[in-house]
């Protein structure tokens, strides 16, 4: 609530406005995008996979790819889905370059990880 006093040659003025009325959990549910929404999420998905796919060049793309659909089905469980898109993705490519190097690993040095 938001008051606001004004004084006048002697007489007060108060003006009280109401704050406005909070969200439930219900109203922060999944809910499908509209169709100029899906495509503008979608444009998002590109730019995020394109921006990832430099940074994290010697990973095939199709891996950045499926990090970012991994991180999509994450960010879609949120009520800001576009908001934390890209920084799971970037979360995911990081679990993912990790993931590729220690299968680098194992694959240079089969024997010595088997003794």
């Amino acid at each position: 609530m938001n008051i606001e006093s004004k004084s006048n040659a002697g007489s007060k003025t108060l003006r009280i406005t109401p704050l406005p009325p909070t969200l439930s959990f219900s109203e922060f549910s999944l809910r499908p995008f509209s169709p100029e929404c899906s495509q503008l999420l979608e444009e998002l998905k590109d730019r995020v996979a394109a921006e990832l796919a430099n940074e994290f060049s010697s990973l095939n793309y199709r891996l950045i790819r499926q990090a970012v659909n991994e991180a999509d089905s994450l960010a879609a469980a949120t009520p800001f889905p576009t908001l934390v898109l890209p920084v799971l993705a970037e979360e995911k490519a990081r679990q993912v370059f990790a993931w590729a190097a220690k299968q680098q690993t194992i694959r240079s040095h089969p024997l010595a990880l088997a003794a």
